[in-house]
């Protein structure tokens, strides 16, 4: 989006339309990313219900949470939000950009 709006200095319609689809997509998004992981903490807590978890496996399970969160979080906001908005630049003609 910044390159389009600096680069291409495109029209303001252009940019109202690529902020629409921004602001739309992104709550698809972050309805999408708390689906995700509301399911893996369910996931998480059914598996480890009777199960003693001492400190190095809550320590290993946090830390492969915390790597899977963000790479989760990545894959779903390219797929969701930059897949339309890329969509809609070369829509407009800004192929140079996407």
């Amino acid at each position: 989006m910044a390159n389009i709006m600096f680069d291409t200095q495109a029209p303001v319609p252009t940019y109202d339309k690529l902020n629409s689809v921004i602001a739309l997509n992104n709550m698809k998004f972050y309805a999408a990313a708390v689906a995700t992981h509301m399911i893996g903490f369910i996931y998480l807590s059914f598996f480890f219900r009777y199960r003693r978890v001492g400190f190095v496996p809550a320590l290993a399970i946090g830390s492969a949470y915390y790597w899977a969160f963000e790479n989760v979080n990545n894959i779903l906001y390219k797929v969701i939000v930059d897949r339309q908005v890329l969509q809609n630049a070369r829509l407009f003609g800004m192929e140079a950009h996407c």
